[in-house]
């Protein structure tokens, strides 16, 4: 596994710490870790001198170079996992991982922040495929104010501390020693201390008071205890690089803060075996249990504070006891160890993820492409994968809903732009690990897309199309030999391209009689310009007749069903065909057709040709692209040339014969039985997609 760790900054605090320890015992368990700042600080050294590649981002929060920085620290070492602290980093960490969906973003919260990132947080927050917390205080408090996160998403780890030999008894006799360890900031309450010490003065507590930490409030603090009279008592150590000493100097800890997103600093007094007392806020009262190893205080109440202090200056006995069960608690749950192997299982869990294979399709129509990849669809979620979908609306999403496929719709407008911005959000909200696209424009977008995000890109080629589509796929799928064989003459490489030939589902059906009337000839196909209905009507427009036709069956719709109607109106065929559009059930038709008829321009294996076939029902089509591979001339159908109308008039004379009819009708059968295999397709499919898989594994 190769760990990307992404932080504001390598100074002495305790994000840092554990994400130091965490790097070194993922490097134990021979993983790969590189390590990203934006500031540098004493940390940063040590893991220099420990062999860990360190890289300096830059100062700025709107830093553009240190976020493509990280675009290409990213590219280079390819992480399977990316791990941020901290909200500056977090920030660039999501938006450049929307270039990497293989990359999976798992963002630890450590504090409350701004009210400006709670605004942010709410827009990016989806961003992250998993969120850790310290505490179930600010788990909570994030669910009620960001986002409501399910259990799946996120978890609560303790940062915990190092287990270290066990602390010094607290003192029995002489002035109870007092203390407190954190940043001099108006949020950690140390004011609210002093005057509760200056209390325990009024009350004649014999004590002393240390406060350990620095910040810009030390002057502000220094004054209030000499206005309060404690000076002589109250000491201030400044930036404490020896914490162990500090503590075990102590006899009492005090946490009274006014906001604390966990208290690591009451989890270290705790592991020295120090007594706590601690204000009722953040995740506090998670770590110490009122009355066993500390006492908890409302912040609310002034002098509760002062209250615990004295109660607990003058009982020695408890004071031992609490900080021994304090000792306890932390050796079984904050323990950080524990929390570093927890958060390698969250990694590992991640990573092992159901494969998740993303379906790309630029049309909303339900046509022979489109019902092909629904069907891939529906075979691979029945097989476990996770599928997911961006395509170009109705029908073909109404039927996505149908079979519970998650799915979105992008407009194909703005020359794709609204598909591609689409798309590429998809592919980082959802985290697929590989894309199938299917059909032309949505072959060249995820192409594209692929190549910027290292996302491996299977592209199904599902006619005779030009190179421009295909050419920046990792794979390329042809339909057909002879769709193979096209892509092979504008260049394609044979080692990225592979023949699965279309099949489709269903149980093979008893041969027809031949029509005792007027044949039913259907054309089942989008009303597009290249499948050729427009020259197949004129060819039959005063022929009728003499080809048998009794009625024409036109089944679909498209971009050219208001041209094709004002044609049959010219043609005087309006009595003769009947548009009807999508229909989503064709197959209640087929027991209706004698005929079909594809006068295509260009195909590949058109999926409706095997759907015919599946019936017994005779087809005549044009001599182009796979069909020839399906169908023989005058053995299980009629082939003609594109445009040829002599020759499609004849072969409707020639089919219209009983003894021809029938002979047509039991080898399409025959035929559609020995090429049509649909899970051995399914099976190629699933084996390419799985070949692809350690790219992005």
């Amino acid at each position: 596994m190769k760990i990307f760790k992404i932080i504001n900054a390598l100074t002495l605090g305790g994000a840092q710490f554990v994400a130091l320890d965490l790097a070194r015992r993922a490097r134990e368990e021979g993983h790969e870790i590189e390590i990203a700042c934006f500031r540098d600080g004493p940390l940063g050294e040590v893991l220099r001198n420990e062999g860990f590649k360190v890289h300096l981002l830059g100062e700025k929060m709107l830093d553009l170079p240190a976020f493509f920085r990280i675009l290409m620290l990213l590219h280079s070492f390819r992480p399977d996992i990316v791990h941020s602290h901290l909200f500056r980093a977090s920030f660039w960490a999501r938006i450049a991982c929307m270039f990497f969906p293989a990359v999976r973003l798992v963002t630890s919260v450590h504090g409350y922040e701004t009210k400006t990132y709670h605004h942010v947080e709410k827009l990016m927050s989806r961003l992250s495929d998993y969120m850790i917390f310290p505490s179930r205080f600010l788990r909570n408090w994030y669910r009620k104010n960001i986002r409501k996160l399910r259990s799946d998403e996120c978890s609560v780890l303790y940062p915990g501390v190092n287990i270290r030999p066990s602390g010094i008894a607290t003192a029995a006799v002489g002035p109870v020693r007092i203390g407190t360890l954190s940043r001099l900031h108006p949020v950690k309450g140390i004011d609210r201390l002093i005057e509760a010490c200056a209390e325990l003065k009024r009350r004649s507590v014999q004590f002393s008071l240390l406060i350990g930490g620095a910040g810009r409030h030390r002057a502000e603090l220094e004054t209030l205890a000499a206005k309060l009279g404690i000076s002589d008592q109250c000491f201030f150590a400044g930036q404490v690089s020896d914490q162990r000493a500090f503590l075990d100097g102590l006899d009492i800890f005090v946490a009274p803060s006014r906001e604390e997103a966990f208290g690591i600093h009451v989890c270290e007094a705790m592991e020295r075996a120090l007594p706590i007392v601690g204000a009722r806020v953040g995740g506090i009262p998670e770590l110490v249990d009122h009355g066993q190893t500390g006492l908890l205080f409302s912040p609310e109440h002034q002098n509760e504070l002062a209250d615990c202090l004295e109660k607990l200056a003058g009982a020695p006995d408890f004071r031992r006891s609490a900080g021994e069960k304090g000792r306890r608690r932390v050796e079984t749950s904050f323990n950080r160890q524990t929390g570093i192997e927890k958060h390698l299982e969250i990694f590992s869990r991640l990573l092992k993820k159901q494969p998740h294979v993303h379906f790309a399709v630029s049309s909303g129509e339900l046509g022979g492409g489109e019902r092909l990849a629904l069907g891939l669809m529906k075979s691979l979620k029945e097989r476990g994968w996770r599928v997911s979908v961006t395509c170009a609306g109705a029908p073909l999403s109404d039927a996505l809903a149908a079979a519970g496929i998650e799915y979105s719709v992008a407009e194909m407008s703005a020359g794709g732009f609204f598909f591609m911005t689409r798309l590429l959000h998809d592919l980082k909200a959802l985290r697929p690990q590989i894309v199938s696209s299917h059909l032309n424009r949505a072959s060249l977008i995820s192409g594209i897309l692929g190549r910027l995000t290292g996302l491996p890109v299977v592209s199904h080629i599902h006619g005779l199309n030009q190179k421009i589509y295909y050419q920046y796929s990792t794979r390329q799928v042809a339909v057909s030999q002879a769709v193979c064989d096209h892509l092979l003459d504008q260049g394609a490489s044979p080692r990225n391209l592979c023949v699965i030939k279309n099949a489709i589902a269903g149980p093979v059906l008893a041969p027809r009689k031949s029509p005792e009337k007027g044949l039913q000839v259907a054309i089942t196909a989008k009303l597009h310009a290249n499948k050729g209905h427009r020259w197949a009507l004129e060819a039959i427009a005063g022929h009728a007749d003499h080809c048998g036709i009794d009625k024409i069956h036109i089944f679909g719709d498209g971009p050219e069903r208001e041209n094709l109607e004002k044609l049959c109106c010219s043609l005087n065929l309006t009595g003769l065909v009947t548009f009807y559009g999508f229909v989503k059930q064709p197959d209640r038709f087929y027991s209706k057709i004698d005929v079909a008829l594809l006068p295509s321009l260009g195909e590949g294996i058109p999926l409706s040709l095997l759907e015919t076939m599946r019936f017994g029902i005779p087809c005549i089509a044009t001599d182009i692209g796979g069909i020839p591979e399906i169908i023989s001339n005058d053995e299980n159908g009629l082939l003609i040339k594109p445009g040829a109308a002599d020759a499609l008039v004849h072969a409707f004379k020639k089919i219209a014969e009983p003894e021809v009819y029938k002979r047509l009708s039991r080898a399409s059968i025959d035929r559609f039985s020995s090429i049509n295999d649909y899970k051995g397709m399914v099976d190629q499919f699933e084996t390419l997609l799985r070949q692809e898989l350690p790219a992005c594994s």
